[in-house]
């Protein structure tokens, strides 16, 4: 059974608007932790200010955790909490290892 050009449109239709709707947004902790994008920024930039390849190896690290393997946000983790339970053992994910200094 064909499917009518109607109904075609409107699925398309659904899934643009799926795919619109989940975009990352730049004022997301806005209302949560306002302060987050600027403690953030004001970070990066005295790191890169010490050390001029710091934004270089910033942007290797946070590939490497998301695009490459999937966001398991392992970055974010201490030493500890990456070799504890569900982090730790055959179930370790691709990231877990030494805390990243």
């Amino acid at each position: 059974m064909a499917a009518s050009p109607s109904c075609i449109s409107l699925v398309v239709l659904v899934a643009l608007a799926t795919v619109a709707s989940a975009q990352l947004s730049p004022t997301f902790y806005s209302a949560s932790c306002p302060g987050a994008l600027a403690a953030i920024k004001s970070g990066v930039t005295a790191a890169v200010s010490s050390d001029p390849r710091m934004g270089a190896s910033l942007l290797r690290l946070h590939f490497h955790d998301c695009f490459v393997q999937g966001c398991d946000a392992s970055v974010l983790l201490s030493g500890n909490e990456q070799n504890a339970g569900p982090n730790a053992g055959p179930n370790a994910g691709p990231n877990a290892g030494p805390t990243r200094q």
